[in-house]
């Protein structure tokens, strides 16, 4: 019977193991996971903080007792602390214990995930909290009502930091949102976000940019640009650093930025050893010369599908790569992006078309602008896209996904062909204007 070890839960690890049950009814399957909950939504997080998800069992959506009915094996609060690839075995440490054992595998998946970055100055302090599981969540809401919460500073602007600034507003809690540069959301142009800025006026929120916490003394955080606020409580926000140190001295190949290349089945350079979540390095599906990072929900779920089919041994079913579609909600705002980050469009030749016009037909109430900021290379290949409105972002951005995954290019766009009535889009799409700047300009430049 082949024996299958997955280290770590949540949408990689656990999904990759129901998908293995489902393919392998008779194989061996153990799930290694360090924190206390096993699977659980954790893009919902802020929303239950924020009451918009009412009951807190919603998030959760599997337990050590449902995977025990698929006949998996799950033990929480426990950490793989070594991988030794010769021998088929992992060292395994009991938190609640301390006893230290050894476990062999014949197939080994990696889904460890990645911890919170914590800002030196906030290490061991009380007041700070980040937001990353669901123990982080209960704690959070705890300290809230314990402490009677009603200012809260949060650091960074990244999707947690404005998901939980939001939230937190939602709870008529104060909020001081502090990032680290002048540029708000770099998930998107800086050019874009003035939106984002009004909306954060208009909500209330106090907004220091080019500013860090050096230090925190009384209730106060003391900011390097000579700022001192009121700090009851703090939320970081600064994103992740992957949890791949056990594999130190094991063989299995990690980059510089403690990342897992993969290829397109999720195997390493390890025989018999995959990987998938947020460590997993893959590829661009339409700039294949560029890694990818994506630590988004979508990239685990898919590749769980692709490793679970191939320890199956179906091998036509491959990972093609990402386009790290991504959308956010702020307040009465969608803001979204597809394609390679901004840093890596910079390297490539092309051209940006910048167009906005309303999200449905100007003469309907609530009409407003839709922008977008596309990057083409020379080829229509459309590398980048980065959009905001307050409506329409999601469709859009699904259709150039679609768009992309079968080989679109910008100028392909033109005969895009979408449902119109005034309530939804305009009678001239906005995509089929998109398209035909394209094409005007790759005229221009003699590409067309």
């Amino acid at each position: 019977m082949m024996k299958v070890v997955v280290v770590g839960g949540v949408a990689g690890g656990a999904t990759a193991a129901s998908q293995l049950r489902r393919l392998e009814p008779d194989c061996d399957i153990t799930i290694f996971e360090k924190g206390r909950d096993i699977s659980f939504a954790n893009c919902g997080l802020p929303y239950h903080i924020g009451g918009e998800v009412a009951e807190r069992g919603q998030l959760i959506a599997a337990t050590p007792e449902t995977f025990g009915k698929k006949d998996v094996r799950v033990h929480t609060d426990h950490e793989v602390i070594g991988v030794h690839p010769g021998g088929h075995r992992l060292t395994v440490k009991n938190l609640e214990t301390g006893e230290v054992f050894e476990e062999s595998y014949d197939r080994l998946i990696l889904s460890p995930g990645g911890r919170p970055r914590i800002i030196p100055a906030l290490e061991g302090v009380t007041a700070v909290h980040v937001l990353h599981t669901l123990e982080d969540m209960d704690r959070i809401m705890k300290f809230i009502d314990d402490e009677d919460i009603k200012e809260a500073v949060v650091v960074g602007s990244g999707f947690i930091g404005m998901e939980v600034t939001e939230n937190l507003r939602m709870r008529d809690i104060d909020v001081t949102l502090v990032h680290r540069n002048e540029n708000l959301y770099g998930h998107v142009e800086a050019e874009m976000v003035a939106p984002l800025l009004q909306t954060l006026e208009d909500q209330g929120v106090n907004l220091k940019l080019n500013a860090e916490i050096s230090r925190v003394e009384d209730g106060c955080a003391h900011l390097t640009n000579n700022e001192k606020i009121p700090a009851p409580m703090i939320i970081q926000g600064i994103g992740l650093t992957p949890n791949t140190g056990f594999l130190r001295g094991s063989g299995v190949r990690v980059t510089d930025d403690g990342l897992i290349p993969v290829n397109e089945y999720g195997q390493t350079n390890v025989d018999n050893v995959y990987a998938l979540g947020d460590v997993m390095e893959t590829k661009y599906l339409h700039v294949p010369d560029v890694a990818a990072n994506i630590k988004l929900a979508w990239p685990a779920h898919r590749m769980a599908y692709t490793i679970a089919n191939h320890i199956h041994g179906a091998y036509d079913i491959k990972f093609e790569g990402l386009l790290g579609t991504n959308i956010m909600r702020f307040f009465d705002h969608e803001i979204g992006s597809i394609g390679l980050e901004q840093k890596d469009v910079r390297g490539i030749d092309h051209f940006v078309i910048d167009h906005q016009q309303n999200f449905k037909a100007g003469y309907m109430e609530g009409a407003s602008k839709i922008r977008i900021k596309m990057y083409v290379g020379h080829d229509g290949t459309i590398l980048r896209a980065a959009l905001i409105s307050k409506s329409g972002v999601d469709k859009r951005l699904d259709t150039l996904a679609a768009h992309i995954r079968t080989g679109g290019k910008a100028q392909d766009l033109i005969n895009i062909e979408v449902a119109y009535s005034p309530p939804f889009s305009s009678p001239k799409s906005f995509l089929n204007m998109v398209g035909y700047k394209a094409v005007e300009e790759m005229k221009k430049r003699g590409l067309y």
